[in-house]
């Protein structure tokens, strides 16, 4: 965001100063260059007791529900940010006032394209649940039995407007910090920020919710004791979602009998690990929250704004990767990460080395790294990512959602022990890969391109010399990296023409005020004093635009 769009937000953007200096965060708005203005009589919170990422969590949850939002989200980058943050982000919790009902009837009318009465024989306006995307309402479709009632989530009135406004202030501390803190640019803030947007746009069109839910009750291996609520997309759409409603309790408030409790522990974290190994495709937030416990006895995960998928090759990195520490073999981790890797950056090898290293070490003991993976895992990524190995951000997912299971059964079965269900799972893959079947294709077929790019390649050097011969090849030049330059450079250019122009009018209204031609105003020719004053206002432009281009 440009500083002449930070002023345009000249209400939000005080209310996050000001909530930014409450929690301790005043020496780094100066070091952002903050305007001094925003910073005059702002009350300061005694918070030395805090940790800076404890501060950070009060402070989103002060500065509101996109806030919230943005935390939860960057919760699940791991392999970009510090545990220590990633662990406060995780406890961010959505607990938003609910819209009136006359705020959200226009959305859901719109969206709906008939009057509610006409789509739902039921349906009560007061909600069930509030978030800070959207809220949740109890109803029933026409032709449906009394007690079939179906969950109906409808976006937040002015969502948009509140998330562009937040997301411009975001964006501009994001590359603020960038640019002048130098400890923090090996996180890369404004990339991050970016990807984090993003995710946010895919959460806020509920199809994908909805798409993601349908493919997982159709991946799903056991129906009988896990589902997913079924959605109904004859009546959603991009800001309505409706689904079945399933009754029952979160995981985290649930009373059930022990035996029953670890039952339903192993069976919800087997079924993470289905997803994870065998499908490829799972929910990258299971924590207690989002798993509901049915009066039957069966696991509802809801939720399924967030999920992530991953190809064989990726879950047989997986495997290696996981093999590799169990052997604590810090190379073999280190050439794994490499192939893992989206980019192709030349890395410090001994300074990764020693820093997976270090990871190995603080999990001495084998079982220890067992009982562990999701935080092994998760430290891992986090020393790649610092280290210039840009993993895919699936993998980031996949060891949140291990560890988010691990708490969830440790919320049913304290002695719930995650090695015990991934164990079968893993083992499956690592038969799976040294199939004959397995090694043959993963054998024949890379011969098979080979042998077909060879036989190309005769006609392929022809169709290039024929195109040399014909002048038809040019070489296109692109400097990188002069952006900002080119910005500067037509900026000023801009001012420097506005000034010339200015110039030549006050020249030319100075002439023509002296020769007394008509017709007068103030007793001077009216055309001369309409040239100052349109000069006038051509030069505070100018310095008005010179003086935001130095904030």
């Amino acid at each position: 965001m440009k500083p002449l769009n930070l002023l345009a937000n000249a209400v939000r953007a005080p209310e996050i100063v000001a909530i930014l200096v409450r929690w301790g965060f005043e020496d780094l708005l100066l070091q952002v260059d903050t305007p001094q203005f925003l910073l005059r009589n702002l009350v300061r919170k005694k918070v030395a007791h805090l940790s800076t990422f404890e501060r950070m969590r009060n402070a989103c949850e002060e500065l509101g529900p996109i806030f919230v939002k943005f935390g939860q989200i960057l919760s699940t980058r791991p392999d970009r940010l510090p545990q220590p943050l990633v662990n406060e982000l995780k406890r961010l919790r959505s607990h938003v006032e609910p819209q009136e009902f006359e705020r959200i009837e226009p959305v859901l009318i719109k969206e709906l394209g008939f009057p509610i009465d006409e789509v739902f024989a039921e349906f009560d306006r007061e909600p069930k649940a509030a978030g800070s995307l959207g809220q949740v309402y109890k109803a029933r479709l026409p032709g449906t039995a009394p007690d079939n009632y179906v969950s109906v989530k409808v976006q937040r009135a002015d969502i948009h407007k509140t998330i562009n406004a937040d997301l411009e202030i975001i964006g501009w501390f994001a590359r603020q910090l960038h640019q002048r803190v130098e400890a923090l640019r090996p996180y890369n803030l404004p990339e991050l920020i970016h990807q984090a947007e993003d995710r946010l746009k895919e959460e806020l069109d509920f199809r994908n919710e909805a798409q993601n839910a349908e493919i997982f009750r159709a991946l799903n291996g056991n129906t009988e004791r896990v589902f997913a609520p079924k959605v109904y997309e004859h009546v959603s759409t991009r800001r309505v979602l409706v689904t079945e409603w399933v009754n029952g309790a979160p995981a985290d408030e649930v009373k059930l009998a022990p035996e029953v409790a670890r039952e339903l522990a192993k069976i919800g974290g087997a079924s993470v690990f289905e997803q994870i190994v065998v499908s490829g495709f799972f929910h990258a937030d299971p924590h207690s929250g989002n798993i509901l416990i049915t009066d039957d006895h069966r696991i509802c995960f809801l939720d399924w704004g967030q999920a992530g998928q991953i190809t064989r090759d990726m879950r047989y990195d997986l495997a290696d990767l996981l093999s590799g520490v169990l052997s604590r073999d810090t190379e073999k981790v280190v050439r794994v990460a490499e192939r893992m890797s989206k980019g192709n950056r030349r890395i410090d090898r001994p300074t990764i080395e020693k820093a997976v290293t270090l990871i190995i070490n603080r999990h001495r003991a084998k079982s220890e790294v067992d009982s562990d993976i999701g935080r092994v895992g998760l430290e891992l990524l986090y020393a790649f990512g610092i280290n210039g190995i840009e993993i895919p951000s699936d993998y980031a997912l996949l060891a949140k959602a291990i560890v988010c299971v691990e708490e969830s059964g440790k919320t049913l079965d304290p002695d719930f022990d995650i090695d015990s269900c991934s164990r079968p799972f893993l083992e499956k893959l690592r038969k799976e890969r040294i199939a004959p079947k397995n090694i043959a294709r993963n054998t024949f077929w890379p011969i098979y391109q080979a042998i077909q790019r060879l036989q190309r390649l005769p006609g392929d050097i022809h169709r290039i010399l024929r195109r040399i011969e014909d002048e038809d090849i040019s070489i296109n030049l692109h400097h990188t990296g002069t952006k900002d330059l080119e910005e500067t450079f037509n900026g000023a250019m801009n001012r420097l023409t506005v000034g010339i122009i200015v110039g030549s009018i006050i020249i030319g209204s100075s002439l023509v005020i002296t020769t007394g031609v008509k017709p007068l105003l103030w007793g001077y020719p009216a055309i001369g004093i309409l040239g100052f004053l349109f000069s006038g206002i051509l030069g505070i432009y100018i310095v008005v635009s010179t003086l935001r281009g130095h904030h």
